[in-house]
Order: C-alpha cells, then sequence, then structure tokens
C-alpha cells in the first residue's frame, strides 16, 4: 500500500548516513568545541531538541542527528556556513527534501505517486553527489527501482508496465520527442522493445546526443548521468573499447596514451565517448553493476578500475568574458580554463590547496607552464581532464583582448603545457574533441583556432567500426521487435491514432477512418503504416532499393536511433526519422541520384539546419519539433518522385498523417509548414498548395541567393547611404549629415550637429584606431583645408565592423530580390513566382533596416581632458526600436554629452575653473565660441541654452552678474543682479563676477546719497536743511522740499509742480524690431501704465524708400496685412 513511501524513507535513510558526520563536521569547523551547543542546541527548535543529549563523545552525538535534524541545520546555518561550501542549488535542494519529509510524516496509509517519488529520490541523490558517493549511488538503487523496477539496469527489468508520463512535449538535443505528446499514453519504447540487436545497434554505430556539461552538474536525465543506466543504455562498439582500455591502461600507471584527441573520423560519437570515460573512471558505482564494462577490464588487462579525479571543460558552457567564484574556494575568483581544471581536481582529491599551483596564473590570465601542470597533474593523480568543444571555447577568445579568461594565444600555450604535463606525468590523461567539418569549425576564427590546436595534440588513430546488417529477407515487424510486453496499452494507443483520424477527417486522407484501418495501426505497432505505405509505394519504385533488405536496414537504423535517444513518441512515424543520423541518411540516399545529401543537411534535419533553425526562434515550434519532423515526412514522401511524374510530391493530408499525433494541434505543424515553404530553397509546391516536394535544384529563393554573391560592393554601399539620407529625424541635434564626401560637407557653426558614417568606416569594440576614429578625427580637426573652429559641436555614429557584415548580407538579398522583380518578364515567372518575389523583396526590405539600426551602434564623442590630447568616447547604443540619430541623441543628453538645460551652478562652476582667469567679467559671445571650440568644457546644444542658463541664474546673488555694455571707464551699462525679471539677456553682453557687481552696486548708492544735498527739510527762522532720500522711481519721486518753523512740532510740506506728460522717440533696428519693441514695453511703457490714471499711447511710423521701386506681389502682401492689422494710416507713393 505504502510502497513508494518505504522507498522514499530508504532514500532518506541512506541520505542521512551522508548527511549527519558531513554537517557535523562543518559545524565542528565553525564553533569549534561549542559546535554541538552552539551550532546545534542553540538553533534548533524546542521540539527539535527533543530527545538529543546534551553532551557525549562524536559518535554518540552524530548518531542522534536524524535527517530532519540535518535538512533544518544546513538550512538554518546556510549564510554562515554552507554557503562557501554549496551552491545555492544546494539550499532549494534541501528545503524541497523538507517538505518531503514533511508529508512523508502525514501520509498516513497513503501514497504517493510514481513521479513524485522518482522526483524526491532523484534530489537526494543531486544533494548527495558532492558529500557521499557511496551513498549517492545506494539512493540512485532507488531510483533505478522506481522507474525500470528493478535496482539494476533496465535491460534486466521484466517490468512492462508504463511510467506514467508528463504531458509537457519537451524538445531534446538528439531530436526527438523526449515525452509522449498526451497524457495517459505510453511510448511505444515502455509497451514493446526491440530486438537485442537493433536496441545494441549492430545495425549502426552506437551514439546519441549527450551534455557533458550537464553530467557533470548532477543534471540531466537519468540515462546519461546514472553510470549504471549509462552503460545498459551504450552499446560499446569497437572504437569505444579501444578508447577506454587506453585510457584505463593510462590511469593505472601502465602504457596508454597520455593525450587523445577525438574527431569526427573517429566515429561521431564524441561527447558519448567522452561520457563513457567520465562515468568509468570516477568509479561512483560497482563494475558489477555496469553492463558490458568487465570485458574491457578484461581487454586492459586489469582487475579493477582505478578510481580517478576527473575534471571537465566544456568550451559551450564556459564564459570566458566572466569569473566565477566556487563555493568551496572562498575569496578565490577563477578566471580561465587552467584555474577551472585546477579547481576541480583539487576539489576531488580533498585538497583545495592544490589549486595554488596554477594561482597566479589563473590570476593574471597567463598559462601556468608545464612543470606547474606536472606537479598537480601528479598531486591529484590518477586524474583524467576532459575537454570537450575546444574549438568553440577558443573562437570566443580569437581576436578579443582584455577579457578575464586570457588572450588566445595564452590559450593555445596553455594546452601546449597540458600536453607536455601529461606525457611527463606519472598516470594522468587528456582527452580533447576536435571538429573536423567545416560547419562545426565555424568561419576564420574556427579554422585558425582549429589548426592551432591540432598542432599541440598527439593523434591516436582509432575508427568506430559500424556492423552491417546482413541478414535476409524476413517480415520487418518480427525481425525487428520482441512481442508486446503490454498489450493493453498498446491498443490504448491504436484507438487514440484511430479516433483522432475520425474526429478530424478533413485533416487527413479519407482512408483513415476506416475500421481497416485501424487493424493496421494495431499490426504495424510501433510503425505507423504510412511508413510502410511510403517504402513499398515510393522507395520500392526505385531500381536499386530492395523491398524487403532495404526496409530492414533502414528502420533497424531508425529504431535503434530513437531506441538510444529515449524516444517518447507514441508511435514511430515518417517524421520521427531522424535524416541527420548518418546511418540512416545513408539508407536512403544509397539509392539516390547525387545532390541529396546537401539539401538534406541545410534544408531539412541536423542542428546546422534551417528547419532547426526555425525551431531555435520560436518556442511554439520547438517544444514538439515541428519544423524538422515536417521536413522529414516531405523528405521521405517526395525524394523517390522526378520531374517526370504527373502529380509529384506529398500531399497536404498526407504529411499531417505522417507527423500528427494525438495531443498535439494540427495547427502548429500547418504554421511550420508555411514557415517551411518561405525560407527553404529546395522545397516546392504545387499552385494550389496541396502538393510538396524537395528536389536538387533551386527555387527562386535559390536563384537570388546566387545573384546576391554576384553584386558589386559599391552598389550594396550605395543603397545604405541612400537609406542613411532618407532618414529625417534629428532628435536635439541641430543638423544631421549622413555619409559626407568630405569634411567640407559639414558647417562649421556653433550648433551641435551628428555626422554618421559611410559603411565603410567601422569600429570594433576595444580598438582605438580603427577606421571610424581616424575618419572622424579628420573631420572633427578640418574642414576642407581650414582647420576647423567649433569641435565642440560635432558627434558621431559609425556602424560596428562585425555586424554592419550582417546589413551588407541583408542588402544584397534585398538588391538581389529587387532585381528579381525587374526582370520579371526575362526571367518568365509565372503569378504565384511573382508573388513570391514581391513579398520577400518586402520582408528583406524591413530587415534591412532592423539590421542598419543594429549595425549603426556606435557613438563617439570627442572629450578632453585640460590641455591633454583629444581622446574619444566610444558608446554602444543598441536596441530599440529607434533609429540611430534618436538613440545618440538620447544617449548623449542622459551621459550629459549634449545639454539641453543647463544649470547656472555649472556654469558658474566652469567660469571659475577655466574661463574667469584674472578677469571680473567675460563676453557671452566669447564665452559661446569657448563652449563652441573646446572639447574639454560642457556641450551646449545652442546658445539658447546658455542664454537661458545666464537669465536663470541672475535670480540669484550666488552666480554672476549681467551687464549689456562696458563704458571705456569700466563701468558696467545696465547692470542686473539678483533680479528675476524686467531684463533681456543679449549674447554681445556682458557676465560680471558678483564681486565686481557688488562693488559698482555700492558705489553707485555712495553717489546717490551725495546727490541728495540739493533736497531736503528746512526749519523756519535757521537755514539748516535735513536731506532727505530722492527716488528715481517716476512713482516716488516728487521733488518734496519740506519746511518746518521752528516753534512747531510738525513741519509744514510744500510740494512743487508735478509733471503730467512723457513723450519720447526712438530709431529701432529692423532686423531687431521683435526684441526691442519688447525691451520698450518692458523698461518703459510699463512703469508708465502703472501710475493711476495713465492714458499711454503707443504709436508705430513706418518709412521705406526703394530706389527700384515696390513689385506688386509685396504691395498687395503689405497692403493686406497692413488692413488686417489695423493700420489706420498707410499708403505707398510714387514720388
Amino acid at each position: 500500500m505504502s510502497e513508494n513511501v518505504n522507498i522514499i524513507n530508504q532514500g532518506f535513510r541512506y541520505l542521512l548516513k551522508a548527511l549527519a558526520p558531513y554537517v557535523a563536521r562543518e559545524l565542528r569547523i565553525e564553533y569549534k568545541g561549542e559546535w554541538w551547543s552552539e551550532g546545534v542546541l542553540n538553533t534548533l527548535r524546542d521540539e527539535q531538541r527533543k530527545g538529543l543529549p546534551e553532551k557525549g563523545d562524536w559518535a554518540e552525538l552524530v548518531d542522534s542527528l536524524d535527517i530532519m535534524r540535518c535538512l533544518t541545520l544546513i538550512d538554518v546555518h546556510w549564510v554562515n556556513i554552507f554557503k562557501r561550501k554549496l551552491s545555492i542549488d544546494h539550499r532549494n535542494w534541501t528545503k524541497e527534501l523538507i517538505g518531503v519529509r514533511h508529508k512523508c510524516a502525514h501520509i498516513g496509509g497513503q501514497d504517493f505517486d510514481t513521479d513524485y517519488a522518482w522526483r524526491a529520490l532523484d534530489t537526494m541523490a543531486r544533494l548527495c553527489e558532492q558529500i557521499d558517493a557511496e551513498s549517492t549511488e545506494e539512493i540512485r538503487t532507488l531510483i533505478r527501482k522506481i522507474r525500470y523496477g528493478t535496482p539494476e539496469a533496465s535491460i534486466y527489468s521484466n517490468n512492462g508496465a508504463v511510467s506514467a508520463q508528463t504531458t509537457t512535449t519537451k524538445i531534446d538535443k538528439s531530436g526527438v520527442l523526449s515525452n509522449p505528446p498526451l497524457s495517459g499514453l505510453p511510448s511505444w519504447r515502455y509497451v514493446i522493445e526491440p530486438h537485442p540487436d537493433v536496441a545494441q545497434g549492430r545495425y549502426r554505430n552506437a551514439e546519441f546526443a549527450a551534455d557533458l556539461a550537464q553530467v557533470a552538474r548532477g543534471e540531466g536525465s537519468i540515462e546519461y548521468k546514472d553510470p549504471v543506466e549509462f552503460f545498459a543504455r551504450t552499446y560499446i562498439t569497437e572504437g569505444m573499447t579501444g578508447l577506454l582500455v587506453q585510457a584505463l591502461r593510462r590511469v593505472a600507471g601502465k602504457d596508454g596514451e597520455p593525450v587523445i584527441q577525438l574527431k569526427t573520423a573517429f566515429g561521431g560519437g564524441k561527447t558519448h565517448s567522452m561520457l563513457a570515460l567520465y562515468h568509468l573512471l570516477r568509479g561512483q558505482a560497482s563494475i558489477d553493476k555496469m553492463p558490458n564494462v568487465k570485458p574491457v577490464l578484461e581487454r586492459a588487462g586489469l582487475s579493477s578500475v582505478v578510481k580517478t579525479n576527473v575534471a571537465v571543460l566544456v568550451g559551450t558552457a564556459l564564459d570566458p568574458s566572466k569569473s566565477k567564484r566556487p563555493p568551496k574556494y572562498p575569496g578565490i575568483t577563477i578566471n580561465t580554463l587552467w584555474g577551472e581544471m585546477a579547481a576541480q581536481l583539487a576539489e576531488q582529491a580533498g585538497d583545495l590547496s592544490l589549486y595554488d599551483y596554477v594561482k597566479e596564473a589563473d590570476k593574471k590570465g597567463v598559462s601556468p607552464g608545464s612543470e606547474a601542470l606536472t606537479k598537480l597533474f601528479d598531486a591529484c593523480g590518477p586524474c583524467l581532464i576532459l575537454i570537450d568543444e575546444l574549438v568553440a571555447y577558443a573562437k570566443k577568445l580569437y581576436g578579443v583582448a582584455g577579457l578575464p579568461a586570457g588572450s588566445f594565444d595564452n590559450l593555445i600555450s596553455f594546452i601546449q603545457e597540458l600536453t607536455e604535463a601529461a606525457r611527463a606525468s606519472k598516470n594522468s590523461l587528456v582527452v580533447a574533441s576536435i571538429p573536423e567539418s567545416d560547419i562545426e569549425i565555424g568561419g576564420e576564427a574556427g579554422k585558425i583556432a582549429l589548426e592551432t590546436i591540432e598542432h599541440t595534440f598527439g593523434r591516436m588513430e582509432a575508427i568506430w567500426k559500424p556492423v552491417g546488417a546482413n541478414e535476409g529477407f524476413e517480415i520487418v515487424r518480427r525481425r525487428l521487435f520482441l512481442p508486446p510486453q503490454d498489450p493493453a496499452s498498446l491498443e490504448q494507443v491504436c484507438r487514440a491514432f484511430s479516433e483522432m483520424y475520425n474526429q478530424s477527417s478533413s485533416d487527413f486522407p479519407l482512408e483513415c477512418k476506416e475500421l481497416e484501418y485501424y487493424e493496421r495501426l494495431k499490426s504495424c505497432y510501433p510503425i505507423h503504416p504510412e511508413v510502410f505505405d511510403r517504402l513499398y509505394s515510393d522507395w520500392a519504385t526505385l531500381e536499386r532499393f530492395q523491398r524487403t533488405r532495404g526496409v530492414l536496414r533502414l528502420m533497424a537504423a531508425v529504431i535503434h536511433d530513437l531506441w538510444m535517444k529515449n524516444d517518447g513518441g507514441l508511435l514511430i512515424m515518417p517524421s520521427s526519422i531522424a535524416l541527420d543520423n548518418p546511418n540512416i541518411r545513408e539508407e536512403l540516399t544509397r539509392h539516390l541520384p547525387e545532390g541529396w545529401n546537401a539539401v538534406i543537411d541545410k534544408e531539412t534535419d541536423g542542428r546546422n539546419s534551417i528547419p532547426y533553425a526555425i525551431e531555435e526562434k520560436n518556442p511554439r515550434f520547438s517544444r514538439c519539433l515541428a519544423a524538422r519532423r515536417v521536413a522529414r515526412t516531405i523528405m521521405l514522401g517526395s525524394a523517390p518522385s522526378v520531374k517526370e511524374q504527373r502529380n509529384r510530391g506529398i500531399e497536404v493530408t498526407r504529411i499531417r498523417l505522417g507527423v500528427v499525433q494525438p495531443g498535439e494541434q494540427v495547427s502548429v505543424f500547418n504554421d511550420a509548414l508555411s514557415h517551411l515553404q518561405n525560407q527553404l530553397a529546395y522545397l516546392y509546391s504545387d499552385m494550389s498548395n496541396n502538393r510538396f516536394w524537395y528536389d536538387t535544384r533551386p527555387t527562386l529563393r535559390k536563384t537570388v541567393e546566387d545573384r546576391a554573391v554576384q553584386i558589386p560592393a559599391p552598389e550594396v554601399e550605395y543603397e545604405i547611404e541612400r537609406r542613411l539620407k532618407a532618414i529625417r529625424e534629428r532628435g536635439e541635434f541641430a543638423g544631421v549629415h549622413s555619409c559626407p564626401s568630405s569634411s567640407l560637407d559639414i558647417p562649421d557653426e556653433q550648433t551641435v550637429r551628428l555626422v554618421v558614417l559611410a559603411p565603410d568606416f567601422t569600429h570594433k569594440q576595444g580598438s582605438n584606431s580603427s577606421k571610424a576614429i581616424e575618419k572622424a578625427s579628420d573631420i572633427l580637426n578640418n574642414r576642407g583645408t581650414s582647420p576647423r573652429m567649433y569641435r565642440n559641436m560635432l558627434a558621431f555614429v559609425v556602424p560596428d565592423s562585425e555586424i554592419i557584415l550582417s546589413l551588407t548580407s541583408e542588402v544584397r538579398k534585398y538588391l538581389a530580390w529587387k532585381s528579381i522583380i525587374d526582370d520579371v518578364e526575362s526571367l518568365n515567372l509565372d503569378i504565384a513566382q511573382q508573388r513570391e518575389a514581391n513579398t520577400s523583396m518586402r520582408r528583406s526590405d524591413e530587415t534591412v533596416e532592423l539590421r542598419m539600426k543594429e549595425a549603426y551602434c556606435w557613438l563617439l564623442v570627442p572629450v578632453q581632458d585640460g590641455s591633454n590630447p583629444i581622446e574619444w568616447e566610444k558608446t554602444r547604443i543598441s536596441g530599440g526600436s529607434e533609429t540611430h540619430i534618436i538613440k545618440a541623441s538620447k544617449k548623449m543628453v542622459q551621459m550629459e554629452q549634449l545639454i539641453t538645460r543647463w544649470s547656472p551652478a555649472l556654469l558658474r562652476m566652469e567660469l571659475d575653473r577655466w574661463l574667469w582667469k584674472d578677469q571680473q567679467h567675460i563676453q557671452i559671445k566669447k564665452l559661446w565660441e569657448y563652449l563652441s571650440s573646446y572639447c574639454y568644457l560642457p556641450r551646449l546644444k545652442n546658445v539658447d541654452v546658455l542664454l537661458d542658463t545666464i537669465k536663470n541664474g541672475l535670480g540669484s546673488d550666488e552666480y554672476f552678474a549681467y551687464a549689456e555694455g562696458i563704458t571705456d571707464e569700466g563701468r558696467y551699462l545696465a547692470l542686473k543682479f539678483n533680479q528675476s525679471s524686467g531684463f533681456y539677456v543679449d549674447i554681445n553682453g556682458y557676465l560680471v563676477r558678483p564681486e565686481a557687481a557688488k562693488a559698482q552696486i555700492e558705489k553707485e548708492r555712495i553717489e546717490k546719497e551725495r546727490d541728495k544735498t540739493h533736497a531736503g527739510i528746512t526749519y523756519p527762522g535757521e537755514s539748516a536743511q535735513i536731506p532727505t532720500p530722492v527716488f528715481r522711481d517716476p512713482v516716488a519721486d516728487d521733488s518734496i522740499t519740506t519746511i518746518v518753523p521752528s516753534d512747531v512740532t510738525n513741519p509744514q510740506v510744500l510740494q512743487s509742480k508735478k509733471p503730467k506728460r512723457f513723450y519720447a522717440t526712438v530709431k529701432l533696428d529692423t532686423s531687431r524690431i521683435g526684441r526691442d519693441a519688447g525691451r520698450i514695453a518692458e523698461e518703459i511703457v510699463q512703469h508708465l501704465n502703472l501710475l493711476s490714471g495713465a492714458n499711454v499711447e503707443v504709436t508705430m511710423e513706418i518709412q521705406a524708400e526703394i530706389a527700384d521701386g515696390v513689385p506688386d506681389n509685396v504691395v498687395r502682401t503689405v497692403t493686406e496685412n497692413c488692413r488686417t492689422l489695423k493700420f489706420t494710416n498707410f499708403a505707398f507713393e510714387e514720388e
């Protein structure tokens, strides 16, 4: 009744054996002799302390800890102790297991389902793996019992029951469904088993996708990370046997090779081979439990495996631009490949101080030297270093400086030293995978890296020997499969397919609705009848295809491939046939004309294919491998057809028949078919899009690719420049100059301008002398043959040297599509092809615009520190949907490289720092010239920003004063200080130091006091006058003289007569009428209007003399405007 609960509790007992001494040991390190009282008793809650002794010897205290207390202590002491020892994943696992333990304690007589039990045990194994290998293997024994019904490998299982499956279809790197698409239905693998010769791969090489880095982290599926199950699923070929024998003898100190490189020619299963080495030499499981290993040991002349410390370095999983801080190495930062290797070896050897052999070299990013590595290997020996995807890692370093991982040259030096150290050491082994195909190598950097790395490795010539099928004609199902283990599940799956075909009859061929087809599903199980129909109806028509043996060979390869990859499909469908598998593809293409391999590689299947790329970009497709499965089905159903056939290709209904399984949406695969149709160059369709087929002749899309290559570079550059110049946005810039032909094209003016350089002038990250910087420097310093004055008014946007390649490539494609449309008549395109060309050109046009935004991603701004030479501040402005102009504008404003509003305090700071010098004032016009010219000063958008800043600052006495002019005697005219209104700031005015302004204001005050002697109070009988204040404000200035008799207490006030009229005439500058009129209004008219009872009238008189006469159109315009503005008197005169 509670079988799974009992298994989980047994797992906790195994886990406790590892955790109790480990937790106690770490607490004693932290708390010394008080570890029990402080670390345990004072930490646990009251109910958890019950039953614990107050003191005792080490063994007694450790034995008193149960699993719940151990998990709680790890959680509570995480920050101060265990965080330094374990990863954050371990804390998450600890918390999860606390929850599992609570559930176990309260589940009563019920039981957990298999999935929950498997998850709990898997978490225990993950938590325990880094602490105790023996307990980990004991827990994995329980996992195998839960999953396969036996503590041994799955091949010994007699349990035909199907375990519960998840409902989520996941993508697997091997290109198969990892789980059935419909919950409750088992995969064919759990209902029926292949015959041993198929399951063990006697028809092909034993290989399937694996992730070495994932396994080393203790992650991934049990088939890969459990050494027992791994060897149960692996067919050890002659080539792999030779590799394992060499490794076993080397670590045992015998005559094995110290350095081995694995290339594709070795067998294609490089990572799988490394996993075999990883599991075998680590010694985590008993040899008796790992199938097929004993013969390898016998061939190596050994009775047991020498336990080996293993370092795993996977190039695709390591980032040379980032450092890492392992929990077990407090205060240590690991930067390089050799630092990662040494840290892993030292940790496994149980002596973290061994990392010191490479510590300084890792810190500086330089190779440590072969002597240090030899000492490290011998101290950690025996040891195995597995290096996968080394070229991929080297490519990341090539041509890039300043990375924490060091340089490319240092990596090459390390590889050389590594091989030398391995050969000089006692019992260490280095195994590295090296790619062979150009696709794997990847570009010029990959080729250089490969050539350099190959020179440093010793070679081990070995061939993975495939086993050929030589059986006679037999009934396929009987030959390839054992009898079904679960007939009820078999019928359940077939019924689900039949119901799906009946419910969606319009999506599938009519024949699928019939009872006969349901019977065919059962008789062909686990192979879908459509597979046999295509092979016997289409492929059997080929002269060289053998109806029985050909099908046998093909299906044996397919079934083995799916079996080894843990295919989760309900049936083996046409879409299940992985055409990127060399053995499967060979069985098909051997019967076809030349040219099909290229079509399959690029447009049908595999990691480098277009369908795979489509899935990577669309999670909706990637979850069920929709694009690849559709492409495989079309290939199987159309490759044997020929051009002469009247109805060529496979119908859409049969494509769906070969792809869709119960639980999947037909619409997903319909959409995937549309994507393939739009992007593949060798996929054809009829006019109605009802039939599809592959051909070795390219479609119109291929023609475009060929034309794109032939387009001259100047034509591509012209198109890019045309698009750049067509952008009318300016942002905060006064002007934008795209692709100037020379420095003369950029005006030398006092407004900020952005210069967008042509695509030839690119910049590379980290470079200080790129083409872009050279061109920008020339424009900054010169305008034609004359030196440029206003250098602080320019900024530049330039393209990235790498991204520009994508832009030029897409522009070529766009121009190629455009040429197709221009040549539509000469190419004799039909309506469908014309429609395709127009749609494709429009999409390419949109992509060009996107690439252009991505390519022009560098903002270059000249900066200067005092009198030092001008330097370039280089800022990446990538991302976003805005144009490079708007992004540059926003970035400069954000970084205060372009100022649109300025603080008076900052202006005063710049004046004090650079511009006041020994002067008491500076002309604003001169100040603006300084700001426009010198790159060590702030860059203001325009002069208005400066004038606004000055006006805002005049409202305070902290910053500066303003004067309209200066007399010859040095007196400031119309001085404004600590005044917020009633004035205009003109560029011809002056900024005055506050001290000078205050001095003049004080001087003027004293002079006014002296001038008051002409006004005062006179008493009768006396000639004395008491001065009274004299104000110049017209409202207060009454010219008062007050006479007070000597015998009168209050004086008598006698006032003089006040003026009652005012008039004035002024001549205005016609170029500044608006400004001057405004000043007159504020300085004069406003004061008169404030007087009580004032009646102020302002008139304007205009007189103009035009020697050549006024044109008629001007007469009409001025006359009409005068009427509109209600002039009372106006006229044009002939004389």
